[in-house]
């Protein structure tokens, strides 16, 4: 089975790239749980002192796969991947390094989601960010809009939320959900390694105790268990 999820370590930064960009980087079943062990291998290796998510191809992350599960799911295989898109939520939230979203093209509903549960978001000028959930009758972690809310606060995040309307980079930027703006993907790859090979030599416990109280702030209380999340009518 190919990797759907890449891992790259190097000066004390681990890269986790989606790589799966012949399906724009949706997220399946395999690329959740995948994200998953790469999140807990990373949690656990005290070389780690930073890490960003990145994406192979043209587009950062188009959300769900949609397709996985053909054009009649069983309502049962869509909540276990709901489960499993909270699960990797709360996992990027509890890393004890800071994280770094580096988006480029577009970040699409759960995908946006990947990048709102890091610490800072990087982007490409071409990068766009949307919540299509609820204008397409499709189910929203209510993590994913409360972290949105705490970033881009409740009237903005109800706007995108209802409306299905779409972020471009300098939308994203004046809301405070991208602070730093790369021309093109490969000079937001190297601006995201530049930056967290910085923070990676900075004093462990210095890095620490400004990660702490950052989180805090941002509310980490809205990761419980996934299995909380989700009951079917």
């Amino acid at each position: 089975m190919t990797a759907t999820v890449l891992r790259a370590d190097r000066d004390g930064v681990t890269e986790l790239r989606l790589h799966r960009p012949e399906a724009r980087n949706a997220l399946s079943t395999q690329v959740l749980t995948e994200l998953c062990d790469r999140l807990d291998s990373v949690h656990d290796d005290p070389a780690v002192r930073a890490v960003f998510l990145s994406g192979t191809g043209e587009v950062f992350c188009a959300g769900a796969d949609v397709r996985e599960f053909g054009p009649n799911p069983p309502a049962d295989a869509s909540l276990a991947r709901i489960r499993l898109v909270v699960e990797v939520l709360r996992r990027i939230r509890e890393l004890p390094q800071p994280t770094l979203a580096a988006v480029h093209g577009p970040a699409v509903g759960a995908g946006w989601g990947l990048a709102l549960a890091c610490d800072l978001c990087f982007a490409t000028g071409s990068a766009t960010f949307t919540l299509p959930e609820v204008a397409k009758g499709y189910r929203l972690p209510a993590p994913l809009v409360t972290r949105l809310a705490q970033v881009a606060g409740p009237v903005r995040a109800a706007d995108l939320v209802y409306g299905g309307g779409t972020y471009t980079a300098g939308d994203a930027v004046a809301a405070g959900c991208v602070t730093r703006l790369s021309p093109g993907a490969e000079e937001l790859r190297a601006t995201a390694w530049d930056f967290c090979r910085t923070l990676a030599e900075r004093p462990r416990r210095s890095v620490a105790t400004a990660t702490e109280p950052l989180r805090a702030l941002a509310g980490a209380g809205p990761f419980p268990p996934s299995q909380l999340f989700w009951t079917e009518e």
